[in-house]
């Protein structure tokens, strides 16, 4: 069946992570969004323009920054398939157990109907039929087209409501918590999945079908609690310390004497090093040295400098506020939070982000940084307030920093960082 994973006009309250990608993009627990729909069938996008824009340039030829998946090659028009069903999801959906198996019941039921959270459509499934005068696949043609707003998709199509609970992302505090609330379980299937073969107590290796695939661990790693499932071609060097629940991606290295503490869950193609716990590192990001990363989110393509430490825990051991760009706050909920990180950016060495810390994509900061830092900009010594890169200037410290992954810049980089800066 075709999956159809929408974006609504809430993804902007996400924060920094969600700025530069798909929500349904942003690895939470053991997963994507996009990984768990893809049980389902092909998995198509509806996104916002510039996203939509940015996928349409690459056109396959390559995977995306975020290392998701590529769009599939559009079908035929919706209207010339008749009686199939649609799965609707929208692109806020925790990638649960519990919203998985949801999920798969609305879709062996098989009937017309939309499932909503808090009156937000989080689901639904659509008929095609294209003898109908308001058929349901002219409507997947409007959602598709960006003319049809995912709010209305349910009342447009008169769809009767199906009773089920589904947890939708609603501000970036939700990130942290939907992560730390799915991973145990997302793992736990994982390995009943047969994917992965337990090395040691508590150690979980991926099967692979080629020797130069193995994961290696050195014999030297301890492992505390689990389960720690480690993928293909990860390396993992001596004198490292491993707590689980905790994942590590393919092709991500993680240097000596480091340790990774429970909740941790790293993408493929990052390098890790010194102490991080309970966050979440999209592919291609690396925390490579000394310095401590906490109850943090951080996109693809950034680069923490030696030294770099977060704060999780404030003084008074209250609930973190976040600070928005215009100085107001709102309360997480929270009482450790570290920091979201956008995509593309970096920190000089010894710097120092507070609690809540909210970097915008493609922004560069060193030093000690008090409050949120806009995307592009660029906080360092000996700069004026208020500086910003250009889009150049990112560009090809993108460019340099793919080269380095053996992956080719594509002009669709340079057109979105142009969106971003806009």
């Amino acid at each position: 069946m075709d999956v159809y994973v929408c974006e609504d006009e809430i993804v902007a309250t996400l924060g920094p992570v969600a700025v530069a990608r798909p929500a349904c993009d942003l690895s939470i627990g053991g997963g994507s969004l996009v990984d768990l729909l893809g049980h389902f069938g092909r998995v198509h996008r509806v996104l916002r323009p510039y996203l939509r824009y940015y996928l349409a340039a690459l056109d396959g030829m390559r995977v995306p920054h975020w290392g998701g998946p590529p769009e599939p090659v559009p079908d035929p028009l919706i209207r010339s398939r008749h009686g199939e069903t649609v799965l609707l999801v929208n692109a806020r959906l925790v990638p649960s157990r519990p919203n998985l198996i949801a999920l798969r019941t609305l879709v062996e039921a098989g009937r017309r109907g939309v499932v909503l959270a808090d009156e937000t459509v989080a689901a639904a499934i659509l008929h095609r039929d294209a003898s109908a005068a308001n058929t349901d696949a002219q409507l997947l043609d409007q959602l598709v087209a960006g003319s049809l707003p995912l709010a209305v998709v349910a009342t447009e199509a008169g769809l009767p409501r199906i009773e089920a609970l589904l947890t939708l992302l609603t501000s970036p505090g939700d990130l942290l918590d939907a992560h730390e609330d799915s991973l145990e379980e997302m793992l736990a299937a994982a390995i009943d999945s047969g994917q992965y073969v337990e090395q040691r107590p508590g150690l979980y290796l991926e099967k692979v079908s080629t020797k130069e695939l193995v994961p290696q661990v050195d014999n030297f790693v301890s492992i505390r609690g689990g389960p720690v499932l480690i993928d293909a071609a990860a390396e993992i060097g001596p004198f490292c310390c491993l707590d689980g629940p905790l994942r590590i991606g393919r092709h991500t290295k993680v240097h000596p004497r480091s340790w990774l503490g429970p909740g941790t869950v790293a993408g493929h193609d990052c390098r890790l090093g010194g102490e991080i716990s309970a966050s979440v590192i999209e592919p291609f990001s690396n925390k490579a040295h000394a310095g401590f990363l906490g109850h943090s989110h951080l996109g693809s393509w950034v680069n923490l400098g030696a030294g770099t430490i977060t704060g999780n825990l404030k003084y008074s051991y209250g609930t973190v506020r976040l600070q928005g760009p215009n100085g107001d706050t709102t309360d997480s909920g929270r009482q450790f939070f570290g920091c979201l990180v956008g995509d593309f950016s970096k920190t000089g060495i010894q710097t120092t982000l507070p609690c809540g810390g909210l970097i915008g994509p493609a922004a560069t900061v060193e030093g000690r940084i008090a409050g949120p830092a806009a995307p592009f900009a660029t906080a360092i010594a000996g700069l004026p307030e208020g500086t910003r890169a250009t889009v150049e200037q990112v560009a090809t410290a993108l460019s340099r920093m793919m080269a380095r992954r053996g992956i080719a810049f594509h002009e669709a980089d340079r057109a979105l960082l142009a969106a971003l800066a806009e």
